[in-house]
């Protein structure tokens, strides 16, 4: 009676893809991660840059500001979700060189929270660097 060899081997391909998979995962959901928060900081950026347009060209009202970044127009509109979940408190819009000929208007959005799907950093994660964007005013009354 022969004895092979090949019992020893047994589960190897299981191993091995048990490995590999886990690799892979990790570095697709990594690749979704970096995906998202590009997504998200560029979406913030253009929200940014059309509140700060609106406000350049218009009276300086800080509340219709922030309501273009939050919904696209001036006003709230009833029951509306605003966009990626912005609130007033992420931003801040202030007038510089108030009444001078280098009247500038300032928009940043600050402390944007974003959410992960890695499951090691599923939790949020508080963005520092904050989104400004500055203009010259153009409204002139």
């Amino acid at each position: 009676m022969t004895i092979h060899k090949k019992g020893g081997r047994r589960g190897q391909a299981l191993v091995e893809t048990a490995l590999i998979l886990v690799s892979f995962l990790a570095m697709l959901i990594g690749a979704m991660d970096f995906g998202q928060i590009l997504f998200f900081h560029q979406s913030l950026v253009e929200r940014v840059r059309s509140g700060v347009r609106w406000g350049a060209v218009h009276a300086f009202d800080a509340t219709s500001v922030k309501n273009m970044i939050r919904y696209n127009q001036t006003t709230a509109p009833d029951g509306v979700q605003p966009f990626l979940g912005i609130s007033d408190s992420n931003i801040t819009v202030s007038v510089l060189d108030s009444g001078a000929s280098t009247e500038r208007i300032q928009v940043a959005i600050v402390d944007y929270q974003f959410y992960f799907l890695s499951p090691w950093i599923a939790k949020t994660f508080t963005n520092n660097l904050a989104v400004v964007e500055t203009l010259p005013t153009e409204y002139r009354p």
